[in-house]
């Protein structure tokens, strides 16, 4: 499948099925995630697979009470360890690269898990303490910086409307169109 049609055709699930995600399926979407481009190549970003329903649960509940989560057979919290970004930059590695690392992470997770017929959500409100508690996280230099739900979509919510490019595009400096 061509690329383009991969980042047209995902969306935002939050209706899943029973049905398990394969090993193999699970082991490319995080392979997707490792090969992902870093600060630095620090590859700072560490994942923390979760597939335990009482754990989804108080998941859900550190997001802000988004129990739909816990019909997704697998969410992927995605971590940062911080040390070597610090080190290296200080607090904008910190601050700035930390998220945009696992971002990207999560992004090309997403596009994989697009590919292979599987379906996901990228949750961004979340309670990051309690989700460390949940996940017994206790170094200090790791930070939550994303929730990755996945699975088979139950239902597809239709593409979202987006903006032309003439209304998103400049040509040398904010405000020229290149569409004139």
């Amino acid at each position: 499948m061509d690329l383009l049609d991969v980042i047209k055709q995902r969306r935002s699930v939050r209706e899943y099925t029973d049905k398990l995600v394969e090993k193999e399926k699970l082991f490319k979407v995080l392979e997707a995630g490792r090969w992902s481009p870093s600060s630095g190549n620090v590859q700072n970003w560490r994942f923390v697979v979760v597939t335990e329903q009482g754990i989804k649960m108080q998941i859900a509940e550190a997001c802000l009470g988004q129990f739909w989560l816990t019909g997704a057979p697998v969410i992927i919290v995605v971590a940062s360890d911080e040390s070597k970004l610090r080190m290296l930059f200080g607090q904008r590695g910190e601050r700035f690269y930390s998220i945009q690392n696992c971002s990207v992470a999560i992004m090309n997770m997403m596009l994989e898990a697009q590919s292979i017929g599987l379906s996901t959500s990228w949750v961004g409100a979340y309670d990051a303490e309690k989700i460390r508690r949940v996940l017994k996280i206790e170094d200090p230099n790791i930070t939550i910086r994303g929730i990755l739900s996945l699975g088979y979509a139950k239902t597809t919510p239709p593409p979202p409307r987006r903006l032309d490019l003439d209304k998103l595009v400049y040509f040398n400096e904010f405000g020229n169109s290149i569409f004139k």
